[in-house]
């Protein structure tokens, strides 16, 4: 009867171990999936509030999408174990209790083991803490660079640069390699360090249990159980030693998304829509400095100040670096000034929210990019539900429907990396059909002729007509004085302060003469006193102007 019993309570616990065991590997499997359904709540939480700091962030212009990269670091690491490990770290202290319990001597081994792994952890960090992030940074630049290049590897090939551009991306490239190693060096040998040490505590905790178990202080059960309990209570900080790497660069990846959200969110905008502007624009003593300036170095805009009626078409010109393109910028609410207000209808752009605000803009920049897409999409500024109607009248607007019907697809034809590929007229004259999309307001094109044959400059002569005869108010950066010509005033900037402003033929005719006569700010500030008191406003100079880009 006895065997009977023990076979059946022999059956009984290979059962329950089975069943254990079954619990714990689902309990693992639901472990992963919450992990992975958490990360993917969390990249869709702040996927667009990511994709916003990137387009904002200081690496941006050159196409680096950084805040996205630590976006995705940060995923990872809420889907992998080590975040779990974190969690697992507040139990150590009940883990202890429960040793004191069991026998004060293994709490005791158990206490100095925790503080010598921490030892280990915080040494870990001061080593690897620095060159982490100069290893990020390495890498970061070298990737930027490699965007850059890709971005523009005609020109690469056709000036034959490719072997030396080869050779300048490769050292910088072997630069981030050597930062990186050095940092897996120093977490490989703490991490190796730490599992030795705990493999060895969790052995003396066996030993000094089997001595316990000899001395009749404990049973076998309890000494298999303090070495349990002791695992549990190093193996985090032991796991945590180990990924030190991806929790520094997630931490350090998490500080960049919140700064640059903070960033890009903390702007000011009203609580309230606004009316649609009439269009007159006022910029105050408004003051700009590149990014990165030193101290001590002269902003780029020098407390510039002017006014624009509702409906004029101003025409700016000047030398190069002169502060056209920064100007036109500043007035779009592209860049903020370091001082000063651009206001539209008497408000604050800065209190516009800029999506509201872009409906009744249209800018046309220098340097014009087409996203990947649809050329309707484009010219709709990606909106998600356009009317065909309103991106056809934008397009008529800037003369360009009739070529874009021309495309074997037309306005459905597909742009970008793997679309068709257009000449930089084509993009010049979609872009000024973006431009005109809504029929906005206030028109700001810069430079918009560049790259226009004489069909396309004849066709963007009538888009300014037509937009002056609609009362629309544009803005006109150009160098060609056929331009300038037509329109209501011209403003000169040299060394971004405002040199000339007044009458278009009036102007034209002081460059023809050589009279390159300064206007006050004070009369640029109102067109009706910089129009009638131009002649008063005039000091002598002794360098003649000319119309430059």
């Amino acid at each position: 009867g006895s065997a009977v019993v023990e076979h059946e309570h022999a059956h009984l616990s290979v059962a329950v171990s089975v069943a254990g065991l079954a619990v714990l590997g689902i309990l693992e499997i639901v472990r992963s999936l919450y992990a992975n359904r958490l990360a993917a709540r969390f990249g869709a939480r702040l996927g667009s509030a990511a994709f916003l700091a990137a387009t904002n962030g200081p690496g941006a212009g050159f196409g680096d999408v950084q805040p996205l990269r630590d976006l995705a670091t940060i995923r990872t690491f809420v889907a992998s174990r080590s975040l779990f490990f974190l969690f697992d770290l507040p139990f150590g202290p009940l883990f202890l209790v429960l040793l004191y319990f069991v026998h004060p001597l293994l709490f005791a081994i158990t206490l100095v083991g925790v503080v010598i792994m921490v030892i280990i952890a915080l040494l870990n960090q001061a080593v690897t803490g620095r060159s982490g992030r100069e290893a990020g940074d390495k890498l970061a630049a070298t990737m930027n660079a490699a965007q850059t290049f890709a971005r523009n590897f005609e020109t690469v090939r056709a000036l034959g640069m490719v072997s030396s551009i080869i050779e300048f991306w490769g050292d910088r490239f072997a630069q981030s390699l050597r930062a990186s190693d050095k940092v897996a060096r120093n977490n490989a040998f703490y991490s190796g360090l730490s599992r030795t040490v705990r493999i060895l505590l969790q052995l003396a905790a066996l030993a000094v249990g089997a001595y316990l178990v000899l001395a009749d202080e404990m049973t076998a059960g309890m000494m298999f159980a303090a070495s349990i309990i002791s695992g549990r209570v190093l193996q985090p900080i032991d796991q945590i030693v180990g990924n030190w790497r991806q929790i520094a660069e997630t931490g350090q990846a998490w500080k960049r998304v919140t700064a640059l959200q903070k960033q890009v969110f903390g702007e000011r905008h009203a609580d309230v829509e606004l009316p649609p502007p009439v269009g007159a624009l006022t910029l105050d003593q408004v003051v700009y400095f590149l990014p990165n300036t030193d101290p001590g170095d002269l902003p780029l805009i020098k407390r510039l100040s002017f006014s624009v009626n509702a409906g004029e078409c101003i025409a700016i010109i000047g030398p190069s670096q002169a502060g056209k393109s920064t100007l036109a910028r500043l007035i779009v609410g592209a860049i903020q000034p370091r001082s000063g207000v651009v206001r539209i209808d008497g408000a604050d752009i800065q209190n516009w929210r800029p999506d509201q605000l872009g409906k009744h803009l249209g800018y046309l920049s220098q340097e014009v990019e087409l996203f990947p897409g649809t050329i309707g999409q484009n010219i709709s500024r990606f909106e998600a539900d356009p009317f065909d109607r309103e991106i056809i009248a934008a397009a008529q607007r800037a003369q360009v429907h009739q070529l874009l019907l021309g495309l074997p697809r037309g306005y459905a034809t597909v742009i970008g990396p793997m679309g068709v590929r257009l000449s930089g007229g084509e993009r010049q004259r979609i872009g000024l059909a973006r431009a005109f999309f809504g029929d906005p307001r206030i028109l700001v094109l810069d430079e918009p002729n560049a790259n226009l044959d004489a069909e396309g400059e004849a066709a963007l002569e009538r888009a300014i007509l037509n937009a002056r005869s609609g009362k629309r108010t544009v803005l006109l950066i150009t160098h060609r004085p056929s331009l300038a010509a037509k329109c209501d005033r011209i403003l000169m900037l040299r060394d971004g302060q405002i040199e000339l402003y007044g009458p278009a033929q009036d102007v034209l005719h002081r460059l023809a003469q050589g009279q390159n006569k300064p206007v006050t700010q004070s009369a640029a500030a109102n067109p009706a006193v910089g129009t009638a008191n131009e002649s008063r406003g005039l000091l002598d100079q002794s360098t003649p102007s000319r119309l430059q880009n």
